[in-house]
């Protein structure tokens, strides 16, 4: 019956595995058709059919004596992989909370199906005059947000964001096996008067935690449900085995054989 039980489980993270379409690696011909993407780092990227759209992240400062602060990138890049083109569109066009979102860096993300699921990201509200980790989970309609931009019109419509304090954190890695969503390490920071000569830059790690939780709904119903946090790494892998999805396992691994300082 145990090995039923696991076999069952492991079939069914292999299934799960299956419908995952998130892109964590940019292919050789997206740097070729914009080249910008070479000093960019900290973007979230979606896929359908031949085009990615990247949102977020930083561009490099090429220099660095007169900038000491990288650029946030403040469009949503669009490429065409097929045609071989790409385009960028101002994110200035998005409501408040989504336009501060959607220039932001190291967002988590993940794509299932047609929605990518981003969440966190570090950058500057424009409501609140400081740099802040941002509160929110956004689902795009990643067809639906081509089609508007294709046909000129602000994509709005195609994003669907919810407020949830839980969801402030950034640089974390972020995977799903099907049913669950699971966050590990990351981080959550904030900057006050960040255009003073001494801005005061404030960080709370959460290298070593995990976080796994449920989205319930889609569109204006979306919700997060049965959130928790792990602090004992072992107990949660215990506690989920074989359904823990790729990436998560991967970094307990590294997190777990780390020798004692």
């Amino acid at each position: 019956m145990k090995y039923l039980i696991v076999l069952a489980a492991t079939l069914f993270f292999a299934m799960a595995g299956t419908s995952a379409q998130t892109l964590r690696q940019l292919p050789p011909r997206a740097f070729e058709l914009y080249p910008t993407l070479e000093d960019m780092y900290g973007y979230a990227v979606g896929k359908h059919g031949d085009y990615l759209l990247i949102f977020g992240g930083s561009i490099r400062s090429d220099v660095p004596e007169k900038y000491t602060n990288d650029f946030p990138n403040l469009d949503i890049l669009m490429i065409d992989l097929k045609q071989g083109w790409a385009a960028a569109y101002t994110s200035g066009n998005l409501d408040d909370m989504l336009r501060d979102q959607m220039s932001s860096t190291g967002m988590a993300y993940y794509q299932d199906g047609g929605t990518l699921y981003l969440l966190g990201g570090y950058g500057f509200s424009e409501s609140s005059g400081q740099f802040i980790t941002f509160p929110y989970m956004t689902a795009i309609d990643l067809p639906a947000t081509i089609q508007a931009l294709l046909a000129g019109t602000p994509p709005v419509a195609s994003f669907y964001q919810i407020c949830d304090e839980r969801m402030a954190i950034f640089d974390a890695i972020m995977d799903y096996n099907g049913e669950e969503f699971f966050l590990i390490n990351g981080k959550s920071a904030y900057k006050l008067e960040p255009f003073s000569d001494t801005p005061v830059y404030v960080e709370e790690p959460f290298q070593g935690q995990a976080r796994s939780f449920r989205i319930k709904g889609a569109k204006e119903t979306l919700e997060i449900a049965q959130f928790q946090t792990w602090y004992d790494l072992e107990g949660f892998r215990d506690y989920y085995g074989p359904l823990l999805p790729e990436a998560i396992e991967r970094e307990l691994q590294l997190l777990l054989e780390k020798p004692v300082e």
